[in-house]
């Protein structure tokens, strides 16, 4: 190949050489580690919504367009500099071999990573001068090329449970010979329609009081689905994986750590089995174990004179009609927002310890990496809280199904689930025909957005500080309070929505949680288990789990060994649609299964929990000290020694405090608070405090908005003389109205035996 002017002496052959180098230092650097850690973890694809033949073009995308991008600049660099086509592929050859040293020495530091990157860089350099100088590197170097075809065999052998998803037809199920005394006699099996709630992030013990009962005052949901349901009050989840537990729910059997939540690799589930049987309403968001052709559409019956039948008959008619073959909805990530994600996890693989900290974390997150950092107050949330239209009892029809994908929920924080538990709730309650409602919601879950009158505050940046300290800790424990107390909301207004419908005595109400979470100092909230601290297994194995069966009358509370295993054989139990399958699980309808302990898993290891209730009531008193556990929603901002104070108006004394300065993050939160459902309320805000005197340790500050001291800063306990920090408070919201308000710190310190003394600071910076 040659240039008018014989500056570009390369041949087709020369290119095809430097082509396969960079197609086998791309596939070293980048492909292999990228499709190792994707085809050992299919749970991204699932999360994504992706299956089939989009996943092997992502395989071809990591495989071949880093090397063609390579060989394009090559090509146009030499077109347009010539003289330099010698200099421009070493450079980019250098490139890919600094990229492979990074991999290959990823785990070794020699410092900071200033220094980790420029030994990569002189190690990369050293290859380079023997790939000048040695034909037989140079040829080694290209023969490797064919290993981009073996990583690719082997990435489509780890991720064929997603790539080629199995066939799923009708299963033929046997009828149980129904008791003459069984309880449920009164509601026929063909009769019973399942709404399944999975939330997410969700332990047993912020709900409950030191006695043991649900706090009524902060969780009038939980408590009111309590009085209709059985409580099985001493359930242990099997993992703190929601890729582990939810598939251990929808089977009923024992998890096996890393086993992808695919279809191909749990074929008897619940979808399975009710599919044929039962119209669908199924929404995952972790995990793909519904066939793709099941559950992408919403089977739509009934209307509003089942859900509200007085309300209706005021209006008349609700047989309003829809389409009966409504476009499906397209459940899927976009390939742009993948390979993003795709590109922090390269960055996870190749940058030094020092770099890799200032990337959105991976390890907690199924995708949308870094997206819950850049949620802000001012983006707008759409909100749908009714997507089921009435039409005509005799028909069905189908809508696009909402659930949302991962990145959605990474972008839209808890927002965007709110819409698809609700849209789930008004369905079960409109449904003219037996179906299986499931939502496997990520509420309470991170990020803590949500307030109890249902508004969002600012989704603030991870606290650096470090997690032993138990002023950040108790900050997070309030912020998942709030966000617990929202939940709730959502929760009240299902047994109150479910209670008013015609489905309610019918209709078989599941709420549970795939797992919980600690907040204990020093340890991670759930992520890397501790099995020697059992107050943290206490944590974030003990989860909630009310069923409401069909024809109940009356609230019970059973503290039997029960496991989330058991769901499944129970709702079985309660339908009669039974494959035969063998279950790990007991069936809770109708025995109390008695075991000396549980499995619980994590990704490295396992034990047995042999704990009763009792230890559950044991982790309530301990938080108690934190927050009250018998107090109000209010109380949930009241932390500190002079938590006291929150909600009060406050009079300053005589003096101006004038030893301390302090600054707000984003002040201008205040000049716009919303009234509305899921608008803007400024729950949460940090800022940072500088002492020029000593604080003693029971002085804090007070967040105070028009005179009323809405949150409390424990940072300033303590603190001394020259010393700056960080501080985050957790504001009542209730008392943020709509409109402008102004804010200042206050201090206040708690005298013995009298009440605290205030002195007013300069307001915000």
């Amino acid at each position: 190949m040659r240039t008018n002017k014989g500056a570009l002496r390369l041949s087709p052959s020369d290119w095809a050489r430097h082509g396969a180098v960079y197609v086998a230092l791309g596939t070293i650097a980048i492909a292999q580690p990228l499709l190792q850690l994707y085809g050992e973890n299919v749970a991204v694809f699932a999360a994504a919504g992706f299956e089939g033949a989009i996943i092997i073009w992502f395989a071809a995308i990591a495989l071949l367009v880093p090397p063609l991008c390579m060989l394009s600049i090559e090509i146009v660099a030499t077109v347009l500099f010539p003289s330099q086509r010698i200099h421009i592929h070493t450079a980019l050859v250098w490139i890919l071999l600094w990229l492979v040293t990074s991999v290959v020495l990823r785990s070794v530091s020699l410092g900071p990573w200033i220094v980790d990157s420029a030994a990569t860089a002189c190690t990369a350099t050293a290859l380079v001068y023997f790939y000048q100088r040695h034909q037989t590197m140079r040829s080694w170097m290209t023969m490797l090329s064919p290993l981009a075809l073996v990583v690719a065999i082997v990435f489509a052998s780890s991720a064929h449970s997603v790539i080629w998803p199995p066939a799923v037809s009708v299963i033929d199920v046997s009828a149980k010979r129904v008791n003459p005394a069984d309880s449920l006699l009164r509601i026929a099996p063909k009769d019973v329609s399942v709404l399944w709630i999975v939330l997410d992030e969700a332990s047993l013990w912020p709900l409950l009081t030191v006695d043991g009962t649900i706090n009524k005052n902060r969780f009038p949901g939980f408590a009111a689905l309590a009085e209709s349901s059985t409580w099985y009050r001493n359930v242990v989840g099997t993992s703190q994986t929601t890729t582990d537990a939810v598939p251990a729910m929808l089977t009923g059997k024992w998890p096996t750590s890393g086993t992808a939540p695919v279809l191909a690799k749990h074929p008897n589930n619940l979808f399975t089995l009710m599919n044929g049987h039962l119209a669908m309403d199924g929404h995952e968001v972790a995990t793909a174990l519904c066939p793709r052709k099941v559950c992408r559409t919403v089977s739509v019956t009934g209307g509003t004179d089942i859900s509200d039948p007085l309300g209706a008959a005021d209006i008349g008619s609700t047989t309003t009609t829809i389409a009966p073959e409504a476009e499906e909805s397209n459940q899927r990530v976009s390939m742009m927002s993948f390979l993003h994600d795709a590109v922090v996890v390269v960055g996870h693989k190749v940058l030094p310890a020092g770099l890799r900290n200032k990337l959105p974390p991976i390890d907690e997150g199924w995708g949308g990496f870094g997206a819950v950092d850049a949620l802000d107050a001012d983006t707008d949330v759409e909100v749908v809280t009714d997507t089921t239209m009435p039409q005509p009892l005799t028909a069905e029809g189908h809508s696009p199904a909402e659930s949302t994908t991962v990145s959605q929920w990474e972008q839209g924080g808890p927002m965007s689930q709110v819409p698809v538990v609700e849209g789930v709730i008004t369905r079960a309650s409109r449904a003219d025909r037996p179906t299986l409602h499931f939502a496997h919601v990520l509420l309470p879950h991170r990020p803590w957005m949500l307030t109890p009158d249902m508004r969002r505050s600012r989704a603030l940046p991870t606290d650096k500080r470090s997690n032993t300290i138990l002023d950040r800790v108790r900050d997070e424990y309030q912020a998942h309070l709030l966000q617990y107390a929202a939940t709730d909301t959502v929760i009240a207004n299902m047994v109150a929505t479910m209670k008013k419908s015609k489905n309610w005595d019918r209709t078989m109400i599941v709420v549970t949680a795939d797992h919980g979470i600690t907040f204990m100092p020093g340890e991670s909230k759930r992520k890397t288990i501790n099995a020697s601290k059992q107050a943290t297994l206490e944590d974030i194995y003990r989860i909630p789990l009310f069923i409401k069966y069909p024809g109940q009358q009356a609230g019970a509370i059973n503290d039997c060994t029960a496991s989330s295993v058991d769901i499944l054989p129970t709702v079985i139990a309660a339908t009669r649609i039974d494959a035969g399958w063998k279950t790990d699980g007991a069936d809770l309808l109708h025995a109390c299964p008695t075991r000396a302990s549980r499995t619980i898993i994590w990704p490295d290891g396992s034990a047995q929990m042999t704990s009763a209730f009792s230890a559950v009531q044991a982790r309530v008193q301990y938080y108690d000290s934190w927050i009250t556990s018998d107090g109000s929603v209010d109380d949930i901002t009241r932390a500190g020694v002079n938590g006291e104070l929150v909600g009060t108006t406050l009079v300053a004394n005589a003096e101006t405090e004038t030893k301390l300065t302090w600054s707000l993050d984003r002040p201008e939160d205040f000049q716009n608070i919303g009234s509305d459902r899921l608008t803007f309320v400024p729950a949460q805000v940090q800022g940072r405090l500088t002492a020029r005197r000593n604080f003693d340790s029971k002085e804090e500050g007070l967040i105070v908005v028009d005179g009323v001291a809405v949150g409390i800063i424990s940072e300033l306990a303590g603190l001394r003389d020259g010393a700056s920090t960080t501080f985050r408070s957790i504001l009542l919201s209730r008392l943020l109205t709509a409109g402008k308000h102004q804010v200042s710190l206050w201090t206040a310190m708690k005298n013995p035996g009298g009440p605290a003394v205030i002195r007013m600071v300069a307001g915000a910076k």
